[in-house]
């Protein structure tokens, strides 16, 4: 009989066989087997028990299932092969992790080009994560995560580049403004200069007719508020480079201005809060109270908060021109304030962080810690962050608590960027740091702003200081 006949008969003896008899003679052939002949046998077996699940089942659930997926997770499948790339690369998926690192935000493709200016620091390095890099994204949500990521590498790790300084003003910058797109100084030199953010340069300068220092600044749209020492405030058109109105009132120069495009308000050395029409230059209110210097101006809607060197915060409503509120608690200048719908936290030269109920002015929670004056503070939903001059920067939380003391200032700390979980410091001594928040570490180091910083303005993308040095000059870090 021939191996041919021999082997049939073998394989039809076997199909005659029940289950259990198929085992028990599959497991007497593998014992008389050698080991190559069993290393055949698995590599015949193999692709047979191999089961692609994301090829048999339906998209939407191939989808589903991916969802449940970390990001690494999602980043080694679809390294696998196009089917899995595909349905991994899925939209609904991406934008949901970009939801939870807040990076929603991004989805009007701020992040599609980084920003290229003549570059000063290091280079920023093509996205990635964790490890390994990333193939270009076949879905707009993942393509945005991943450039959120590189950015959110850049500024913990202090890679930017730094545009040439902005040149121009000939005596210290003593206010600034930007949206973005353009920055506005102001200066003891009588001149407002407009810059372009993207250009690195000078497109306009406003010089007539401010008789006197420029105190301080405000930009909407294409219109500038220059508030300035000789008691008035202007209105100009940035296309044009008119002044469009000024406004007069004030009997001491203007040191604090909020402007929304329809309504001006402005604080002035005459001790006095006064409300504008923008459109009119009429003048609506003229609010008193206070009964020394005003340290701060912060406006809300139609609720605006002063304080002042006469130990008080004053709530006032510029609708109806009349003090809602009056706070008194500090035993010292009340230097930095802010406030929403529900609180109001103030800080002064006594060390002391207070918080306010907005609606009763009660003194709700009273923070200790400070060993010098707190000069700046910003709060969000989650932490309160102050800044003084001990030359720490101290985060609390809203029931009072010290979370955490961060030391790595000297001299004052004087100004202050919260942002989601990422905080910026900056004050004396050449030196910018930027913090993580819920950590309370330390991520990166700049020394790039000049030895006294006051004013400072940041985004997602870059951050821009101004010199309060004789000239003042501009620096504009960008981590994009």
């Amino acid at each position: 009989m021939s191996f041919e006949e021999k082997a049939k008969v073998f394989v039809n003896t076997f199909q005659d066989f029940t289950r259990d008899q198929q085992n028990e003679a599959l497991k007497q052939i593998l014992l008389k087997c050698q080991p190559l002949q069993l290393r055949l046998l698995y590599s015949e077996l193999k692709p047979l028990l191999a089961v692609d699940f994301v090829a048999s089942l339906p998209k939407e659930l191939a989808e589903r299932i991916f969802s449940y997926l970390p990001v690494k997770s999602l980043c080694r499948v679809a390294q696998c092969n196009r089917l899995w790339r595909e349905r991994s690369n899925h939209n609904a998926v991406w934008y949901r992790l970009c939801v939870q690192q807040g990076w929603d935000r991004f989805g009007e493709d701020l992040l599609q080009t980084p920003h290229t200016p003549a570059s000063q620091g290091s280079n920023i390095p093509i996205p990635s994560t964790e490890g390994f890099p990333l193939k270009p994204a076949t879905c707009r949500w993942k393509n945005i995560y991943i450039r959120a990521l590189s950015l959110d590498k850049n500024w913990a790790q202090g890679r930017y580049s730094v545009a040439a300084l902005l040149r121009g003003h000939k005596d210290p910058i003593t206010c600034m403004a930007c949206d973005g797109s353009s920055i506005v100084s102001g200066s003891s030199d009588n001149t407002v200069r407009v810059w372009g953010v993207k250009m690195a340069k000078c497109v306009l300068v406003l010089d007539s007719p401010h008789t006197d220092s420029v105190r301080c600044v405000q930009l909407k749209g294409s219109l500038c508020a220059t508030g300035c020492a000789d008691g008035v405030i202007r209105l100009f058109d940035l296309k044009s480079g008119r002044c469009l109105r000024s406004f007069q009132g004030h009997a001491g120069g203007v040191e604090h201005l909020r402007f929304d495009g329809s309504t001006i308000i402005s604080a002035s050395s005459d001790l006095t809060v006064r409300v504008w029409n923008s459109d009119t230059g009429k003048l609506l209110h003229t609010m008193i109270g206070h009964s020394d210097e005003i340290q701060v101006l912060v406006a809300r809607d139609e609720l605006v908060i002063t304080t002042s060197w006469d130990e008080t915060i004053r709530m006032w409503n510029v609708t109806s021109g009349t003090c809602l509120l009056t706070l008194r608690g500090h035993t010292e200048a009340v230097y930095c304030c802010d406030f929403n719908d529900k609180k109001i936290i103030s800080g002064g030269g006594d060390g002391l962080i207070k918080i306010w109920d907005a609606h009763t002015g009660d003194n709700t929670f009273t923070l200790v810690g400070h060993t010098g004056e707190v000069y700046c503070l910003q709060f969000n939903d989650d932490v309160i962050v102050s800044g003084s001059a001990d030359s720490t920067v101290r985060l609390w939380s809203h029931q009072g608590v010290l979370l955490h003391t961060l030391e790595e200032h000297i001299g004052v700390v004087r100004c202050l960027c919260l942002s989601g979980n990422r905080l910026i410091s900056g004050g004396d001594r050449k030196r910018i740091a930027v913090w993580d928040v819920k950590e309370g570490k330390l991520l990166s180091v700049l020394h790039r702003n000049p030895t006294l910083l006051h004013l400072m303005w940041t985004d997602d993308t870059k951050l821009i200081t101004a010199s309060p040095d004789t000239p003042g000059t501009i620096t504009i870090i960008n981590y994009w």
